[in-house]
This record gives C-alpha cells, structure tokens and sequence, in this order.
C-alpha cells in the first residue's frame, strides 16, 4: 500500500515542475534588476518630473561690425538656455507643455531672479491662456509676492483686475435680477464645479480677494481706484456698511482726482451713517461723515451744484442723529439722578441743535428738572430762552438717514453694473 500511494504523488510533482530553463530566466531578470539598481538606477531621475527643456533656437543675430552673427551669448544648460527653450515651446502654441518648463525653472533656486521671475511669469501666463483662471491669478500674486519690484509687475496687476473682474459678472447679474424683481430669492451662484474659468467656491469672496491684491501691490496705479470702487459697492450691497465706507473713504483720500471719486464720496458718506448702528453706538463716524460733506462741497464742483440738495439731507441726518445722542446722554444724567449735569447736557442740546425738535425736547426736560436743580444748587437756574434758533428749510420728518430722493439705502450704484 505504500507504494501504490506514494508513486503517483511522484508524478503529479513530476508534472506540475517547471523547465530548469525558465527558472534560470527568472534568476536573469532578477540579477539585472538588481544590477541596474545597485548602478544607480539613472533611468528613474526624471519619472516624475519633466524632461529638460530643449535649446533655444540659434536664430537670434546679433551686429559685429558690419556683420549679423548668431548670438551664442546664451550657453547651454543654464537657467536663461532653459528659459529659451521654455518660451520657444510658448511661442509654438503649447501652452500645457510651456507651463511645465516655466514652473520648473522658477522653482529652481539657483537661477538667478530676472529669469525666476520671468518663468514664474509665463507659468501664469500659460494657465491663463488655458483658461485656468483660478490657478493663473493664484501664480500672479505669488509673482508679486516674490518680486514686488519686478519687470512684469504692471502686467500682473492688469491680468489679476481682468480676472476678478470677469468673477464679478455673476455677482452683477443677480443685482439686476434682484432690482428689477424677475426672481422672489436670487441665489448666489458660488458653486462652479465644471467651469475651470471659475473658482470650485466662492467666486464673489475670491475676485474680492483679487481686488485687494491689486490694490495692495499697486496702491497709487491707475487700476486702484477701481478695485477700491468695486469692493465697496460689493460690500455695500450686501449691507456691510464697514467694510463699504473703508473703501469708499480709501478711494477718496488716496484718489481724489479720480473720476470714480465723486460717487465714492457720496457713497462713503451713507456708508458711514449707516455703520453707526444708531446714536446709542459710538458716534465718531459721523464726524467722519460731516468732514466728507464739508470736503465734497469745497473740492468737488459737480456736487457742490448738481448734488447741493443731497448734501444738505445728509447734513441735516447726520446733525439729527447727534442731537439724539446728546440727548440721551442728558437722558441718562437724569435717569441715575444727576439733575445738574443733566441741565448742563440738556443745554448743550438747545446750543447746538436750534430749531430743530431736540431743542423743544430739551426745552421741556429742562422745565420738568427746575425745582430739583434748585434744590441741589441751592438756587434757582436761569431762565430758559425760547427756541431763537432758525427753522430748517429741509422736511422735520427727516430725523435719522434721510437718502437722495428716489433712492434705497440699500440699492446698488449703477457704476457698478457697467463694469471697467
């Protein structure tokens, strides 16, 4: 019986076993790989990463004498031979495969500046041309990070406003849904996971964020003022009236001979109303407000004629709002018992604010604290003059933020809806 179990587990082996000739190719292959590894394995330096890029043309002539010659100054392997290459690949069309080269030599920190910056220039503009917005606006300011003072400042500045400015037409089109009523609830549009020319998220928060770059890398140039103008009137739109007249009043003081500056003006002076809260919050922004209607009416004409009417409303709201925090301060003093320093608060309320309804509440307090007020001076108080003051000329239901006729504290300017 052992026999007869035990030979045809021999045969089975015999079958199932292979050739000693494909075990010895198997060892073969083996050995050359670890051949080639122990070697150095020079095949695997460039699996990740791009080939270099290929010499520049020798097409570029240089004059000696009175001869046109081949300009051999660029010498092979260096970053500006490499920078050649790179824009030769541009020139052709291939921007996909340009944008490679230029990433890498201006990731290359042994190249010298000029020639990182200008890669890192063509970078972005090879993403641009592809239409990768995000990713080119994202390489520009990285450009402007490194190089403020670069050559291709001016020209990043541009493209980054081109940019935020093209992110903002959603952001327009739904004001105009939104004013004109064609829709009960206007979405943002702040999802965009197809269009490459879009950010993935927040478009409006991402083209605010570009204005503000261009901004801070060229704050006196020519496309300030208007990345300024744009980023208040968003601001402002959405009711956050801090944000808003910081940039109004930024473009107004750094600005003042721009032509947006007038609007600004204006805009920056309801802003700061509105930003107050009321006259039980802090009431340095309407002093800020009244010096921007007194600089309006001394330096900018235009308004000084065609505005006067709203300037006067904005003055006579701003007067009204002070005069109730006067008054509640004088409110206050009597409220915790102080008769006399709430006499001497109600009186500064009939000094500044005559003719007006504060004057008559004041007035009135005033009657009402005489006896207490002679009680803790130990006399009586002077009589109370009657109200002298001129009449204003303007509505007296005009008490808080009185807006230019026909329009919304919240409504948009046009300029906005025109674009740059």
């Amino acid at each position: 019986m052992a026999v007869s179990t035990q030979q045809p587990q021999r045969q089975q082996d015999s079958g199932t076993r292979q050739p000693s000739s494909s075990r010895w190719r198997r060892f073969a292959g083996v050995a050359v790989c670890l051949f080639a590894f122990a070697a150095g394995c020079a095949w695997d330096k460039h699996l990740f990463t791009p080939p270099p890029a290929p010499p520049p043309p020798v097409d570029s002539l240089v004059l000696r004498g009175d001869k046109l010659e081949a300009d051999n100054s660029v010498k092979q392997g260096t970053g500006a031979a490499e920078l050649a290459g790179a824009q030769d690949i541009y020139r052709q069309g291939n921007f996909a495969g340009a944008e490679k080269f230029f990433h890498r030599i201006a990731e290359n920190t042994k190249n010298s500046p000029q020639v990182a910056e200008e890669a890192r220039y063509y970078e972005a503009e090879c993403l641009r041309r592809q239409q990768k917005y995000p990713k080119a606006a994202d390489t520009y300011n990285r450009m402007l990070n490194d190089f403020p003072s670069g050559a291709y400042r001016d020209q990043a500045v541009q493209h980054m406003f081109e940019i935020a400015n093209y992110w903002l037409d959603d952001s327009r089109k739904a004001i105009v849904e939104e004013k004109e009523g064609k829709h009960w609830v206007v979405w943002p549009e702040w999802f965009h996971p197809v269009d490459p020319t879009k950010p993935l998220l927040d478009e409006e928060g991402r083209a605010l964020e570009k204005l503000e770059q261009v901004r801070y890398n060229d704050m006196m140039g020519p496309l300030a003022d208007k990345a300024l103008f744009l980023t208040g009137s968003i601001k402002f739109h959405h009711n956050d009236y801090k944000d808003a007249e910081h940039a109004y009043s930024q473009l107004v003081e750094f600005h003042p001979n721009s032509p947006l500056a007038p609007q600004a003006i204006k805009l920056a002076i309801i802003s700061k109303q509105l930003s107050t809260g009321g006259p039980d919050y802090d009431s340095r922004k309407l002093v800020e407000a009244r010096r921007l209607v007194d600089s309006a009416l001394r330096n900018y004409p235009e308004l000084a004629n065609k505005d006067a009417d709203f300037l006067n409303r904005q003055l006579f709201s701003i007067s009204m709002q002070q005069a109730a925090k006067d008054y509640d301060i004088a409110r206050f003093y009597e409220r915790i018992g102080k008769p006399c320093s709430a006499w001497f608060c109600y009186e500064i309320v009939r000094r500044r604010y005559p003719g007006t309804k504060y004057f008559d509440l004041a007035t009135e307090r005033m009657n009402a604290l005489r006896s207490k007020v002679e009680k803790e001076k130990g006399k009586a108080p002077p009589n109370l003059p009657g109200n002298t003051g001129a009449p204003t000329t303007l509505p007296a239901a005009v008490d808080r933020l009185q807006q230019p006729a026909g329009a919304s504290p919240r409504s948009l300017p046009p300029d906005l809806l025109k674009g740059f």
